[in-house]
């Protein structure tokens, strides 16, 4: 038997990781008081991620902001840092999905791996 891994998942999954992509985006909003700069810069880090541009990087992006803030600016707490983090930690794990600027533009690509070889140890 083999098994296929789609590099950017449809359906269920993929309308899965739109909505985890947004809602790493919106967790976003509550930082926007900083300054222009800050707000500029988390702008495009948001409207990155709700198109699917980059995701893994820019989900790494939102993991080390999110740290930060936490462990520096202090701006939110643990449970709110905690569920920023596994979000955008989930995120860059999983990829962008199928409805992404990534999947239309590296396409959609299918790793098919062939079934595994018998030895001793699984007879």
């Amino acid at each position: 038997m083999q098994r296929l891994f789609s590099m950017f998942p449809e359906g269920g999954p993929g309308v899965g990781l739109l909505l985890l992509r947004l809602s790493v985006a919106l967790s976003l909003l509550p930082h926007l008081s900083g300054g222009p700069l800050m707000n500029a810069m988390l702008a495009l880090l948001a409207i990155g991620l709700c198109l699917g541009v980059l995701t893994p990087t820019l989900a790494v992006v939102c993991f080390l902001f999110s740290f930060y803030d936490f462990m520096v600016m202090g701006g939110v707490t643990l449970p709110e840092a905690g569920i920023e983090l596994l979000a955008a930690g989930a995120l860059a794990l999983l990829g962008p999905g199928a409805h992404s600027v990534d999947a239309w533009l590296f396409g959609r690509r299918v790793v098919t791996l062939p079934p595994r070889k018998k030895t001793r140890v699984d007879e």
